[in-house]
C-alpha cells in the first residue's frame, strides 16, 4: 500500500458541541452518523479534530451567549491550524446564518436543521474554500424526508461509531425524533421560525429506526417533538403510533415528549393504562398557572381544562408520576400571577418543575411586550418557586419509600460503588453496591428517599 492511499485511507476526525434540548441531541447523533459514513470519527476534544462542529439552541439568550463565547475560542485554534473546519449548525444559525459568517471570520459554513444531511456537499464546497450558508426551508415533503436515517448498520457495529448523543452505540436509552417544527406559535417560543411548521415522519420509518436502535441494545426510547401529540401521517395519529412502537420486540419502555395539553386527549390518557411499554410518566408543559397570562402567550390552553387532563391521566393511572415547564416574569407577570403558578404546583404536586426566567428572544411577539419583569423580580420569583418545588418533590420522594418499583440501570453512579437507574416514573434511584449491568430491568424496594433520588435494594423477581 502506498503512502498517499494510507493517508486516503485513514479517518478524518470530528468534534461536535450541542446545545439545548433533545432534539438537538438527536441532530448531533444523526450528523456523526452521517459523518461516520464518510470516515469520520468523534473526537472527545476540538484540538484533536479535522472537522468542529457547533449545534445550537436559540430558546434563551443564554445558549446564543454560549455560542458565540465557544466560537471565539474556537478561533484561536483556527488561527493556529488554519486547516481545521468549523461548522454551526442549528436554531441559531437558522436566525443568524449571514451574521454568524460576518461576526466570526474563522467559521467556514452555517446551516439550519433542515440542512444537517447536506453535511457532505457544504463540506467539499468548504474544504474548496468557499464560505457557505444554508438556511433556507425545504418542502414540506423534503423536509420530512430530511430526518430520514439510514439504517444500513442496525446492529451499531463497531466502526468508529458515535458515542456522543442520544444514539450512542451503547446506550439503553436513546430519543426518537417523529415530528419536526410547530405550528403553535406560543409568543416567547422561536421553534417555529427556526425549525419551521410542523411535519410529521412516516410510521413504518420511525418503526425502523425503533428496531435498529433496539438491536444495538436500547431498551428505553422517548419519542421527540415539539409538539409530539400533534403526530399525524400515513393516517396514523399519535396513540396509533404508540400502539405500533408498544409491539416492537425487545423494547421495553416507551415515552414521549412534549405533548401540548390542547391535544391530550382521553384516548392517549387510556393508553397509559392499557399499553405496557408505556412508561407511567406524563410530561405536560403548562407554562404558567394564570389564564391571563397563558393568554398572552398564546398557549390555547387554560388552568381550569389543563387540570382536567392531569385529573384524567390520574383517574386512569394513579401512580403517574407528573412533570411539567414554567417560565417565572413572562412580561406583564404580577405577583397575583406568580402566586396562581404556585397555587397550580401545590394543587397538582408535581414530581419534576422545568422553570426558567422569562428569556426575550429576538423576532418572538414576547420580546416587545410592554411591561416587561425587571430582571430582578425574575431571578426572585425563580428562587420561590424552586424553594417550593423542592418541599414538593422531597414529599413526592419521601411516600415512595416502602413501595415496589421497577429499575432500568442505566450506568455506574458518578460517584461510590453504586449503579444508577430510573423508575417508570423517571425518578432517579441508587443501587448500592448492584453488580446489574445497564440494560437491566431489576425489581427493587425503595428504603431511602434523598433531595432529587431514590436509594433501593434489589428484590427477587415474583415468579
Amino acid at each position: 500500500m502506498t503512502e498517499s492511499h494510507r493517508d486516503r485511507a485513514a479517518p478524518r476526525k470530528v468534534y461536535l458541541q450541542t446545545f439545548g434540548c433533545q432534539m438537538n441531541e438527536y441532530d448531533s447523533a444523526k450528523m456523526l452518523e452521517h459523518l461516520r459514513s464518510r470516515n469520520y470519527v468523534a473526537v472527545d476534544s476540538p484540538r484533536q479534530a479535522d472537522l468542529v462542529l457547533v449545534n445550537t439552541c436559540a430558546i434563551r439568550e443564554k445558549s446564543e451567549h454560549k455560542v458565540y463565547s465557544l466560537l471565539g475560542r474556537l478561533g484561536g485554534l483556527k488561527q493556529s491550524r488554519p486547516g481545521v473546519l468549523i461548522g454551526v449548525g442549528g436554531c441559531v444559525s437558522q436566525q443568524r446564518g449571514d451574521e454568524i459568517l460576518r461576526r466570526v471570520r474563522e467559521v467556514d459554513f452555517v446551516f439550519g436543521p433542515d440542512h444537517l444531511f447536506d453535511l457532505p456537499d457544504m463540506l467539499q464546497a468548504a474544504q474548496a474554500g468557499e464560505r457557505v450558508v444554508r438556511t433556507e426551508w425545504r418542502h414540506p415533503t423534503q423536509r420530512v424526508a430530511n430526518f430520514i436515517p439510514d439504517f444500513g448498520n442496525v446492529a451499531g457495529e463497531a466502526s468508529g461509531a458515535p458515542t456522543t448523543g442520544a444514539q450512542g452505540a451503547g446506550e439503553v436509552k436513546a430519543g426518537l425524533a417523529i415530528t419536526k417544527g410547530c405550528n403553535n406559535f406560543c409568543t416567547f417560543c422561536v421553534v417555529p421560525y427556526t425549525r419551521g411548521r410542523e411535519v410529521s415522519r412516516e410510521p413504518d420509518n420511525i418503526l425502523a429506526e425503533a428496531r435498529a436502535m433496539v438491536a444495538r441494545g436500547v431498551k428505553e426510547i422517548t419519542l421527540l417533538g415539539q409538539n409530539v401529540n400533534s403526530y399525524k401521517a400515513d393516517g396514523v395519529k399519535f396513540v396509533e403510533l404508540l400502539r405500533r412502537l408498544n409491539d416492537v420486540a425487545g423494547l421495553e419502555r416507551i415515552r414521549y415528549t412534549s405533548p401540548h395539553p390542547k391535544d391530550f386527549r382521553e384516548e392517549l390518557a387510556q393508553a397509559h393504562a392499557e399499553l405496557p411499554k408505556l412508561c407511567e410518566h406524563v410530561h405536560l408543559p403548562v407554562q404558567s398557572g394564570s389564564d391571563r397570562i397563558l393568554k398572552a402567550m398564546q398557549r390555547n390552553h387554560g388552568i381550569a381544562s389543563y387540570l382536567d387532563k392531569l385529573a384524567m391521566i390520574r383517574e386512569r393511572v394513579p401512580a403517574v408520576a407528573l412533570s411539567t415547564d414554567l417560565i417565572v416574569g413572562f412580561p406583564g407577570e404580577e405577583e397575583a400571577d406568580f402566586q396562581a403558578t404556585l397555587d397550580v404546583m401545590r394543587t397538582v404536586r408535581f414530581d419534576q418543575v422545568y422553570a426558567f426566567k422569562f428569556s426575550p428572544r429576538s423576532g418572538t411577539p414576547a420580546a416587545d411586550l410592554p411591561a416587561q419583569v425587571p430582571e430582578r423580580e425574575r431571578a426572585e420569583r425563580l428562587q420561590r418557586l424552586f424553594a417550593l418545588h423542592d418541599e414538593i418533590v422531597q414529599g413526592r420522594n419521601a411516600a415512595l419509600v416502602g413501595t415496589r418499583q421497577e429499575v432500568l440501570v442505566e450506568g455506574p453512579h458518578p460517584r461510590g460503588a453504586a449503579m444508577m437507574g430510573r423508575t417508570r416514573g423517571n425518578k432517579p434511584v441508587q443501587l448500592p453496591e448492584s453488580s446489574r449491568e445497564p440494560g437491566e430491568l431489576v425489581p427493587v424496594q425503595i428504603v431511602a428517599a434523598r433531595k432529587y433520588s431514590l436509594v433501593a435494594r434489589e428484590e427477587p423477581r415474583d415468579s
